[in-house]
């Protein structure tokens, strides 16, 4: 019997695509936790937001994190929630909301739950 895939939310998806075009840096985390690497390479390299940070805990689990203007967040949360954020609201009005979600099929209420919570950090 086959195992059934688990639906991607269409939210999730715009928030993949928006990502996409931040950079990405890939570390190890030593003899530290996941977010305590993070935290430090970020420290370290004096990253600017917005960055997806690849840690890679073991041969077999990666954890991703996204650094934005107010703090360390897990790069799912940024996906589903990309909106929230001011750096990435950048990205998409520069590359224009047309291209990046063409093809997404967003629903009325998409939109209407990303504009609601879009003062959050006007």
């Amino acid at each position: 019997m086959s195992k059934k895939r688990k639906r991607i939310s269409r939210r999730r998806l715009a928030g993949q695509r928006v990502l996409a075009h931040v950079p990405i840096f890939h570390i190890g985390t030593g003899e530290h936790k996941p977010v305590t690497a993070a935290r430090r390479y970020i420290a370290e390299q004096g990253l600017n937001s917005p960055a997806i940070l690849n840690v890679r805990r073991n041969e077999h689990t990666t954890d991703r994190f996204f650094w934005g203007e107010k703090g360390l967040f897990s790069a799912q949360y940024a996906e589903e929630n990309h909106f929230l954020f001011p750096s990435l609201r950048t990205i998409v009005d520069g590359i224009g909301e047309e291209y990046i979600f063409e093809g997404l099929e967003l629903t009325a209420d998409d939109w209407e739950e990303i504009e609601e919570y879009e003062y959050a950090f006007v």
